[in-house]
């Protein structure tokens, strides 16, 4: 059990470092985290065997958003997530993406025995469960789960500011390689991860379906704020793409909006950036 590193994220430091004293016992190593924004710092540097997570992380990001980072990231493919909540209806909507919920309290053999045999268990990819299977982006299902958790933030944050945007992407020239399926699939998996290296790790993006992609952009410091990011993002998806010695080029079409206090349900900000899409294209004549 030696060298098993667990990560342990919860804001009270009490039952945190009760958590620490309790696993270290069995031989576990254990790095306490006391808040969210000092969870993701430390989670873009290590790796962790396991991570016991909170949900209620003050008024910070919550731990359902670090757990959804968690499973969004290949580098944490074999890391074990066990939710620790008072709040049983809290776990439901992510029950399918930790392999272990608790309820407190947690008594010292529960925790010991069940952190014991997780360790051992063996491994069953969770991040497949909301990933479209071609560029491994969210899919759409799970991209709307976002959106709503989003929107729901916004009630219990005042001052949260998210946006929207749909992209509708398309080779030009399409004709002359819609022969050739192992082109188009390439040109997809590379436009997948363009969105991937300029998006930031709280932004969300999805396939929706075909060469239409959807995002969120979360905690943005004003309405401004999108027209920057999303002008990085047409630049970058634009620029020619290289497969297998030959180079293609990509029409890259978007439409946003930022949310505001009339939007009554989530997807409201959706459709009014789809209406912007259509716009934009009305415009260019496509």
């Amino acid at each position: 059990m030696g060298g098993y590193e667990v990560l342990i994220i919860e804001d009270d430091k009490d039952t945190a470092v009760f958590f620490q004293t309790v696993l270290t016992l069995v031989g576990f190593e254990c790095e306490i985290i006391l808040t969210a924004k000092e969870a993701l710092a430390r989670l873009a540097a290590v790796t962790p065997d396991m991570i016991l997570l909170d949900l209620r992380l003050g008024m910070e990001i919550g731990g359902e958003d670090i757990l959804y980072q968690i499973r969004s990231n290949t580098r944490f493919d074999k890391t074990r997530v066990i939710i620790i909540t008072a709040y049983p209806r809290m776990a439901e909507p992510i029950t399918n993406l930790a392999d272990l919920i608790l309820l407190k309290p947690v008594d010292v053999e529960q925790l010991q025995n069940l952190t014991k045999r997780m360790s051992s268990f063996e491994f069953k990819n969770k991040r497949l469960i909301f990933r479209d299977p071609v560029t491994e982006l969210f899919n759409h299902e799970f991209f709307l789960t976002r959106l709503e958790h989003a929107f729901e933030r916004t009630r219990r944050k005042k001052d949260f500011l998210y946006a929207a945007a749909v992209f509708m992407l398309e080779p030009i020239g399409s004709q002359n390689i819609r022969q050739n399926p192992d082109i188009l699939l390439s040109i997809l998996r590379e436009i997948a991860e363009r969105f991937r290296r300029n998006m930031r790790p709280t932004d969300t993006i999805g396939r929706v379906a075909g060469w239409k992609f959807a995002a969120i952009f979360e905690d943005l410091s004003n309405q401004y704020d999108i027209d920057i990011v999303l002008q990085r993002l047409e630049e970058r998806l634009s620029a020619p793409y290289e497969i297998e010695g030959g180079e293609y080029n990509v029409a890259v079409h978007y439409g946003s909006a930022v949310y505001i206090p009339r939007f009554t349900q989530p997807n409201d900000i959706i459709d009014a950036a789809e209406q912007a899409l259509a716009k934009a294209g009305e415009s260019s004549g496509v």
